[in-house]
């Protein structure tokens, strides 16, 4: 079986698909076949800037800022919170500190160092289900 035809490229393709039905590009772009940046308008009027990661060798993980979750935390979708106060990870002796995030979120003004959480979607029906939380809000 071919990458392009593997579970996880078709489950990729298919969060795609549904985060382009109802998000529009973020303002900051797509990075060619690492990320998907969006912004997502809610029904109560909201923004929400989210970035998937679209490449080969990751997960299925779409990053939301924290605030914006409470609706879905409890949904049983796999998540993991990446607090701001933990951005920057020391590096070694004489070096700057690593960001410590996917690097297509520096890009995005809105996401680079505000508290986060990456959901690691399984199923289309759990992205399905995340993007509708969202959409409704808390």
């Amino acid at each position: 079986m071919s990458e392009s035809t593997s579970p996880r490229a078709t489950l990729k393709r298919a969060c795609l698909d549904r985060l382009e039905a109802v998000a529009r590009e973020h303002p900051a772009g797509h990075q060619g076949k690492l990320a998907a940046r969006y912004v997502l308008q809610t029904s109560s009027g909201d923004r929400i800037s989210m970035m998937f990661e679209k490449h080969d060798t990751s997960g299925a993980y779409l990053w939301v800022e924290q605030r914006f979750t409470c609706a879905v935390l409890d949904a049983g979708i796999a998540c993991k919170a990446y607090p701001a106060i933990d951005l920057y990870q020391p590096g070694g002796a004489g070096t700057k500190p690593i960001y410590g995030r996917h690097a297509a979120l520096k890009a995005m003004r809105d996401l680079s160092n505000a508290d986060l959480v990456r959901f690691e979607i399984a199923t289309v029906d759990e992205m399905e289900l995340l993007l509708r939380g969202l959409l409704h809000g808390c």
